[in-house]
């Protein structure tokens, strides 16, 4: 029998909702993602896993800096140093879409560390462990130019390139597991979209387009555990054998803030496979809203509603809704001064949001865009009249010139 670790997503890196810990000199979040990836280590060497399989997005882009890639080093010498093979599946975060390019975890294959495999191409890998050999069908994240030359890309209109995608891909798995040794455990490794999972914020992190397989393309007779990286939320797609997607390792914003976040412990044998997901202590994430606009007492109201929650360690977040006749009894610097007491750790965004006379909201916007004011500019208008977040405005602004073709 062979134990293996199963992670996924750990988009190291990721600094938003914390500030720098002048005392290890590291973000707040860098040090949440790496405790997260320590807990998940620790609960893996206590149950004396003969593997760790990080299946894709080890950081949070194609260009970490050297400090982060240091502490992920470091956590990997870690499980070496116990003899736990490791094998890093490349996902979107990791690789550039330019050809030549290296990809942020290259250096691993380029050292050959023993007992290390970085998994960067489709192929069928032997890895050893002190439990015996696993076979790994490696299907990392794919783009275009791995599967398709030049030539046949031009012209072609996207869904051909896809279908052909698709077809190639099917084709390699298939062939893959028909090749494999029944006498040893098979697992196929997926960084991408499975038809059918349910989809959270890494909607907005996507490095390029996605491309789903349908579960039976990677479920195949011969294959003992499916295991998949790209989607933040945990999720099983199927039992026989388990298609089993970890989640990230961490919160990433609040449209997380209600997912558990773990790592996922699988024990192989050639035929079948048990695992279990494990719960990490992931940083909790709190928003507070509230429609105040009938309350006597604003105020009251929502210093009862903030005492109502646990706030200790937690990122949070307050939106409440007032009439004008109320804007003047809330203040800021209270409210914060209510969020430190109960032990908050970050506070991310406290809105009031205003309610204006339906005529008066829009009269602004047209009047500007008579004025000949472009589209981004009445947009932004309309969010700052809404009390909207300057961060959440920047963001807003952002996407709004990708689907306007950039005009100011």
């Amino acid at each position: 029998m062979i134990r293996m670790l199963h992670l996924a997503d750990l988009h190291l890196g990721i600094e938003n909702y914390g500030a720098l810990d002048p005392r290890r000199g590291l973000h707040s979040r860098l040090i949440d993602y790496l405790d997260r990836l320590d807990e998940a280590i620790t609960v893996g060497l206590d149950h004396q896993i003969d593997l760790c399989l990080i299946a894709g997005d080890v950081y949070k882009n194609r260009s970490p800096n050297p400090t982060v890639q240091r502490e992920f080093a470091t956590r990997i010498r870690r499980l070496r140093d116990a003899s736990v093979a490791v094998v890093i599946l490349t996902g979107n975060h990791d690789i550039s879409p330019a050809q030549g390019r290296a990809h942020s975890v290259e250096i691993f294959a380029t050292l050959a560390l023993e007992g290390v495999t970085v998994a960067d191409r489709l192929r069928r890998y032997r890895i050893p462990t002190r439990s015996g050999d696993l076979q790994l069908i490696a299907v990392p994240w794919v783009t275009r130019q791995m599967l398709l030359t030049r030539d046949e890309m031009v012209g072609a209109s996207f869904a051909t390139i896809e279908y052909e995608l698709r077809r190639r891909l099917e084709q390699f798995i298939e062939q893959a597991v028909a090749a494999c040794d029944t006498t040893k455990p098979t697992v196929v490794a997926f960084h991408g979209t499975v038809e059918g999972a349910q989809l959270g914020s890494e909607r907005a992190m996507i490095l390029g387009r996605d491309l789903s397989l349908p579960r039976s393309t990677l479920a195949l007779p011969g294959v003992d555990y499916v295991a998949l990286g790209h989607i933040h939320r945990h999720q099983v797609l199927g039992e026989q054998p388990p298609v089993v997607y970890p989640g990230s390792i961490e919160r990433i914003d609040f449209g997380e803030r209600d997912e558990p976040k773990g790592c996922v412990l699988v024990e192989l044998e050639p035929g079948q496979a048990r695992w279990q997901f494990v719960q990490l202590s992931a940083r909790p994430f709190v928003s507070i809203e509230r429609d105040l606009r009938q309350s006597s007492d604003p105020v009251g109201a929502l210093r009862a509603a903030i005492n109502r929650h646990d706030l200790r360690e937690a990122v949070v977040r307050v939106e409440v809704q007032l009439s004008r006749e109320q804007a003047t009894l809330l203040r800021e610097d209270h409210v914060r001064e209510w969020l430190r007491e109960a032990d908050a750790a970050v506070i991310a965004a406290i809105v009031f949001d205003i309610e204006r006379p339906v005529r008066q909201r829009f009269a602004g916007v047209a009047e500007a865009l008579r004025a000949g004011l472009t589209p981004r500019h009445a947009l932004e208008l309309y969010l700052k009249s809404k009390n909207t977040p300057p961060e959440r405005i920047a963001q807003l602004l952002a996407a709004a010139d990708e689907l306007i073709g950039g005009d100011t």
